[in-house]
């Protein structure tokens, strides 16, 4: 026998024996959540960093940075459906109403040192010549989005930026950071998280994203070799203030019809709550059909099933689901697409495709860095910090 197999199969059977009981004596308690209240309160923490009017901005704007993607598609579509079975009643889902789609204007340039702002005749974004961009790198001004288009508010109202950023030793790396600035009120940095390309067509992140009171601190990773065909993204993401762990592998195949295998695990005070799910989804429609299976420390406690305008419900053997449970169950089902589409829109930057050149050295840093220089324009004083701060010496 396989030695895994080997190792496997006591403990197996032991889960078994703990959930059906001795074959006789007295049955066993039946699987159950042991605080729902609270589990729901984690996961709604957890939905909430994502559902600022700041994030919901990047939401919608971050797809714009880049030329159109089937993983922005699939990401929002993912978001929306997420939002379509969340217990919170958030209304409508975040883009289904903004009718958001990837036609536009042409993406512009990549041009280290600028700030790109919104252009509503376009209905895209230009380069400014607003100053506060890094000299490595781009910044993406964020703005109050109207309820009526999705798009940004006119007159313009800034509610902060995206700074994009390439280590100019490691041309596949790039920084992202997420800055509020908000009227009345201190500018607070909501996420700040590096992304890199290694080999296989592996996508790593690593950071945090944050609401100001709840942090996500998060490692990703996705693969598009694991299995052919299908993009599998891995995800780690430690919730310090809720005394959670949370740890997820999705995988997605398909087209403008996306099947999506997920297996979450919420690990809290000894307790570990599970769903695996097996859902396929409309990327145009945000209609999906399927299932996902919930178990409670290895144990079977229902069912979800998926194929009307609603979830079903259905309790595993000797399990009675109260109101309670059936509202943490539909946190749970929607908390695992959200996550997925989360991560997978903090990637979307990274498809900018910025980098930090050998050329970019005195004359095109010149560009960046020529506002600061010292008395006498020798170069020296603000002009040498800057071009230090650039080149990372």
């Amino acid at each position: 026998m396989d030695r895994t197999l080997r190792h496997a199969a006591p403990a197996l059977a032991l889960a078994v024996a703990a959930c059906a009981g001795p074959v006789t004596g007295p049955a066993p308690a039946a699987a159950r959540l042991a605080h729902p209240a609270e589990t729901l309160n984690q996961l709604q923490a957890i939905s909430a960093v994502t559902n600022t009017p700041l994030f919901e901005s990047f939401t919608v704007l971050a797809p714009r940075f880049a030329p159109a993607s089937a993983p922005g598609s699939v990401a929002l579509a993912a978001l929306d459906f997420a939002a379509r079975y969340s217990p919170w009643q958030r209304g409508e889902p975040r883009t289904a109403h903004h009718a958001v789609s990837f036609t536009g204007p042409a993406t512009p340039p990549t041009m280290p040192g600028t700030t790109f702002v919104w252009d509503p005749a376009t209905a895209g974004y230009v380069a400014s010549s607003d100053s506060g961009a890094p000299a490595n790198g781009e910044r993406f001004v964020l703005y109050a989005l109207s309820q009526r288009t999705g798009l940004p508010s006119i007159p313009l109202v800034i509610t902060g930026y995206v700074d994009l950023t390439v280590p100019p030793s490691d041309s596949s790396g790039a920084g992202v950071t997420l800055v509020g600035t908000p009227a009345a009120g201190p500018v607070t940095t909501y996420a700040s998280y590096s992304v890199a390309t290694g080999a296989a067509s592996a996508t790593t992140l690593a950071g945090f994203l944050s609401d100001g009171t709840t942090r996500l601190d998060l490692d990703v990773r996705t693969d598009s070799t694991t299995t052919p065909g299908a993009l599998t993204v891995r995800s780690a993401i430690d919730v310090p203030s809720q005394n959670v762990q949370v740890s997820e592998s999705v995988t997605v195949s398909g087209g403008d019809t996306a099947r999506m295998t997920t297996d979450l695990r919420l690990t809290s005070g000894g307790e570990t709550v599970r769903a695996m799910g097996d859902v396929t989804i409309d990327t145009t429609s945000r209609i999906g059909t399927g299932r996902m299976t919930v178990s409670v420390n290895n144990c079977p406690f229902a069912t979800l099933t998926l194929g009307g305008p609603d979830l079903v419900f259905a309790a595993a053997h000797g399990v009675t689901l109260s109101a309670a449970d059936e509202t943490t169950l539909r946190a749970l089902f929607s908390t695992s697409f959200e996550l997925y589409g989360t991560e997978r829109l903090l990637l979307l930057p990274q498809q900018r495709g910025l980098r930090a050149p050998a050329a970019l050295t005195l004359r095109s840093l010149g560009n960046v860095c020529t506002s600061d220089r010292g008395a006498g324009g020798r170069g020296g004083g603000r002009f040498a910090r800057c071009r230090a701060r650039f080149e990372g010496e």
